[in-house]
């Protein structure tokens, strides 16, 4: 199975089941552990506070399968604080930002919680303010 995790009004990929994340919860309802090909989660982490965002990729990796991808991301601060002083994005778009997340994690914060979880990391990316970290459940 492959999953889309996203906000309840963001647009879904044909092809994938759209999962709904809201603050720090995941509606995995009716999603066994090891049921899933694919996990496309590139925001998901802007939804939890910092403290659980080991929690929400732990609960991630336990819903992939082996060989399975999971794609998952989010704002980093360092990205957003480094595009704010270049003026990149304004005052304003900086506020609505922080206004609608919980947190920034960075992915070198990122990257070895997943690590730690068994799962190999095929690819890292940064672009503005966003990051993604794609691996494989081996």
């Amino acid at each position: 199975m492959k999953i889309q995790i996203a906000k309840m009004n963001e647009q879904t990929i044909e092809g994938y089941r759209h999962v709904v994340v809201s603050e720090n919860y995941i509606n995995f309802m009716d999603i066994s552990n090891n049921e899933c090909s694919e996990i496309l989660a590139n925001d998901v982490l802007d939804s939890f506070s910092l403290d659980k965002v080991k929690d929400c990729l732990i609960f991630l990796v336990d819903k992939l399968r082996l060989g399975g991808n999971l794609v998952v991301g989010g704002k980093d601060i360092r990205l957003f604080c480094k595009a704010v002083i270049s003026n990149l994005i304004s005052e304003d778009e900086a506020s609505l930002i922080i206004e609608n997340i919980n947190s920034m994690p960075t992915m070198i914060q990122v990257v070895p919680i997943i690590e730690s979880l068994g799962l190999k990391i095929v690819s890292t990316s940064m672009s503005g303010i966003h990051f993604e970290v794609t691996a494989q459940r081996a």
